[in-house]
Formats: structure tokens, C-alpha cells, sequence
């Protein structure tokens, strides 16, 4: 015998599922976020409060070079004769160590050649994270980028240069700085 409930067109057997349904999706969100640490849910984009750290600029006496982003791509990993450059913060990186992982065919070679700071921070290899924007992330997102940024990359491997949009962001910590832009 099935129960009809005319209001709304649905019987109890419908109710009783989607309402199953929508307690199993929240049970399984629960669970991967609290105990997985990892989110089924789209991305938290409203209300960030996480503040980035700011970049330190280094120079030990030597012209600080500035990196443009057609100069950056020269050094994608597909020239075995050139250093593998990537940039996160606008900070460029000499990953030549890490060739394994970011050498030509590599599996993190999507990463080198350009500023990856958004896929970074979402540890994520997707075409639309390749880029330098960190508008709309989240806290958490936010906070894994400068914990990655000091603990992988400027605990690991040598800073070569800056990019030129740090630069013109942040003018006044280059001033007293000798910098050198290559152009192509």
C-alpha cells in the first residue's frame, strides 16, 4: 500500500528518499570536511578574512632581476639547457632541483614557466587555476598558500627573481633596490 500526500505531487516514498538523500549528502560532507579536511562543497569565496603574508624582497647586493611573463615561460622545462622558473606570490622560484616533478613532461609541469600562486593555494592543476589571481579564495585556501610558499618553496629552492607585477605593486620595496629587467 503507498501513502499519497497530494500537497506538493509527492508520495511518502519520494519524501522519504530525497529526505534520505539530502541527510546522507550532509553526513558525507560532514565527514570529508571534519575528518578528511577536505570540502565536497563549492568553494567558500564570500567573507575572507585571511590576511596574506607580505613578501619579504631579498637582495644580497647584487641587481635584483625582474621577470616578465613572456621571460618567465622561456624557463617551462622544456629546454633541458635552461632552469625551470615558476613564480608563487610573484616570487620566482628555481625549481631545477625538483625536475622530477616539474621537467618537461613532469607531473607539476603545468605549474612552471608562469605565476601559479591561485593553483598553489588550491593545490590544483586545473587550466582556470593557472594564474596569479588570488581574488574570491578562501581563508583556507589563502592560509595553504603562505604555508606552502615558506614551507616548500623558500625552504627548498632558490629565489632568482621577482615579477614585474610585484614590482609595480609594491614600488617602494624596490626603490633602493638595483633591478634588472630582461626584455624579449
Amino acid at each position: 500500500m503507498v501513502l499519497s500526500c497530494k500537497a506538493g505531487g509527492f508520495n511518502m516514498a519520494q519524501l522519504s528518499s530525497l529526505f534520505a538523500f539530502i541527510l546522507l549528502k550532509f553526513f558525507t560532507g560532514f565527514l570529508f570536511y571534519n575528518f578528511f579536511n577536505v570540502s565536497v562543497y563549492a568553494e567558500d569565496t564570500a567573507g575572507a578574512k585571511y590576511v596574506l603574508k607580505e613578501i619579504e624582497i631579498k637582495s644580497d647586493g647584487k641587481p635584483v632581476r625582474i621577470f616578465t611573463d613572456a621571460e618567465l615561460k622561456n624557463y617551462d622545462g622544456s629546454d633541458d639547457k635552461q632552469p625551470i622558473y615558476m613564480a608563487i606570490k610573484g616570487v620566482v622560484f628555481d625549481v631545477t632541483q625538483g625536475k622530477k616533478f616539474y621537467g618537461k613532461d613532469a607531473p607539476y609541469n603545468v605549474l612552471v614557466g608562469i605565476d601559479s600562486t591561485r593553483a598553489v593555494a588550491k593545490m590544483s592543476l586545473e587550466p582556470d587555476d593557472l594564474t596569479s589571481d588570488v581574488s574570491n579564495l578562501s581563508d583556507s585556501y589563502l592560509k595553504s598558500l603562505d604555508e606552502t610558499f615558506e614551507g616548500t618553496y623558500l625552504a627548498k629552492y632558490p629565489v632568482v627573481g621577482y615579477m614585474d607585477s610585484l614590482l609595480e605593486k609594491y614600488p617602494e620595496k624596490f626603490a633602493q633596490l638595483k633591478t634588472v629587467k630582461v626584455e624579449l
